[in-house]
């Protein structure tokens, strides 16, 4: 299955009376990476919210912005960020010194600042808020994860297209070597016995087996046959109902490792044209594989 690591999703809901919304972005990453943003009072839940992200998500940047609109009568906490506040005064005193001002550091310098200060609900969030929260966030996951599917089917389409172009392209390679290699031989053996034209000289087993060992130098069958089995399993993966990011990709490798000696053996100009393109089609598989789960 293809999904792409790339997606948004939201979902939304009243507790009590509280307005709870949540939205999240994902784009490509080699790992899971999670970022939450939420209440303070979630800070204990941390570990329990990032896990119900990782059991539908295996790869990707994550940005999660949980966020509560709570009823203006409610009693709140306010916060200081004392470290913070302590590294504002030295920032402010060196500034002073910077623009040679004497100025004395007041409490309305620093209440320009506004992150130094926050209001979170007082208390713990019960159990039942909490079973809320999950439910909300799996609901937003869920949104995501078809836009992702998606993205996800675009994407196979454009890489199952030119996979099959490779495919074909190797076909037309396989019939062309095959053909390459009696043209080869006939040719060695004309240029040799113009070369030596005293038959006595001549160890016509020797040559024999030289023309053997460049036949089997320029035949490219193995490299086709295995060819057409990565491509044959690139397609099945792409089908199947595992997350097949990382077994493509490994794919990819091995179909360039056969394209790349292809070209290597080869001896006739179309041949090589042909293999140019292949490797054309296949960076272009693996940059869209760049963004596949």
């Amino acid at each position: 299955m293809i999904v792409s690591m790339t997606g948004f999703g939201r979902a939304e809901g009243t507790y009590g009376k509280k307005m709870y919304s949540i939205e999240i972005r994902t784009v490509n990453n080699r790992f899971c990476e999670i970022s939450f943003k939420y209440p303070r009072y979630l800070a204990t839940k941390d570990f329990e919210l990032k896990e119900i992200v990782r059991k539908k998500i295996s790869r990707g940047k994550i940005s999660i912005n949980l966020n509560v609109e709570a009823d203006d009568n409610e009693i709140v906490n306010l916060n200081v960020d004392e470290k913070l506040i302590k590294e504002y005064i030295v920032l402010l005193k060196k500034v002073n010194g910077l623009i040679g001002s004497k100025e004395e550091i007041k409490i309305e310098h620093l209440l320009n600042f506004t992150d130094l200060f926050s209001a979170d609900k007082a208390g713990e969030i019960s159990e039942e808020e909490y079973s809320f929260v999950c439910k909300l966030l799996n609901k937003a996951l869920d949104d995501l994860i078809k836009m992702k599917i998606k993205e996800g089917d675009s994407l196979k389409k454009d890489v199952l297209d030119r996979i099959k172009f490779i495919d074909k392209e190797s076909a037309a390679i396989s019939k062309l070597s095959k053909a390459r290699v009696e043209t080869e031989r006939k040719r060695l053996l004309k240029r040799v016995e113009l070369l030596l034209s005293d038959k006595r000289i001549l160890d016509e087993n020797r040559l024999e087996i030289e023309v053997i060992l460049l036949s089997d130098k320029i035949d490219i069958t193995e490299e086709v046959i295995r060819l057409k089995s990565h491509t044959k399993y690139f397609i099945e993966y792409t089908k199947s109902e595992e997350l097949a990011g990382r077994r493509l990709n490994f794919l990819i490798q091995e179909i360039n490792r056969e394209i790349n000696t292809i070209a290597s053996k080869s001896l006739d100009a179309e041949i090589s044209q042909r293999a140019a393109v292949m490797k054309e089609e296949l960076e272009k598989i693996r940059e869209q594989l760049q963004n596949v789960e």
